[in-house]
Order: C-alpha cells, then structure tokens, then sequence
C-alpha cells in the first residue's frame, strides 16, 4: 500500500527560496527547473519506501521520528504517519546549514 506525500507550505518557501536564488542570482532558471523536476521525482519515491532515509541531526530535537531525503546537497526533511499512511514534509534545508528547531513541528 502506497503512502500519500503532502509538503507542507513551510518546506515549499524554503525550496522556492532555493530556486529564486538559482533562477535569478545565479542566472541559470533552466537549472532551476532540471532541479525541482529532479527533487519532485525523488519525493515523489517517499509514497513506497518512505522509510528507507536516514535520520538527521534534527531527530534529536523530538519525540518523534525524522527523516532526511537527500537530493544533491539539500535535506527534504520529513515524518512518516502510519496511521495515515502519509508522509509529511516539512522542512528544507542545505546540507551544511545546522537544524532549526524552531522550523521543527511540535
């Protein structure tokens, strides 16, 4: 049984972030297409195997689980309902960039 993806409003800004600074500062808006088509399909994958990806720095700051979709250099980040059959993704980031947890879900 297939799991539904949903991104939450809060992880589209910070991507949109991401692709207004490819898109305008870098000069390159094809890449930023290339790129969300890219990262839309390797999110997309989460509906069979969400939880095959591993578990980032931020899964110490709650109670419940966190996992991180690596798409080049950037984390989708993202927990699992089973109840639901859902997964929810609700944060973005840069590899390097240190958690946020007030970005965090309560």
């Amino acid at each position: 049984m297939k799991y539904r993806v949903i991104i939450t409003d809060g992880a589209l800004d910070d991507v949109e972030k991401f692709l207004n600074y490819l898109e305008f500062d870098q000069g390159s808006p094809l890449t930023a297409v290339r790129w969300w088509r890219k990262a839309l399909g390797k999110v997309n994958t989460l509906r069979s195997m969400p939880h095959r990806c591993p578990m980032p720095p931020e899964n110490d700051l709650r109670d419940y689980t966190i996992r991180a979709l690596v798409v080049d250099s950037h984390l989708f980040l993202y927990r699992v309902d089973e109840e639901t059959r859902s997964v929810e993704v609700f944060g973005f980031r840069h590899a390097s960039q240190l958690p946020q947890e007030n970005k965090l879900p309560k």
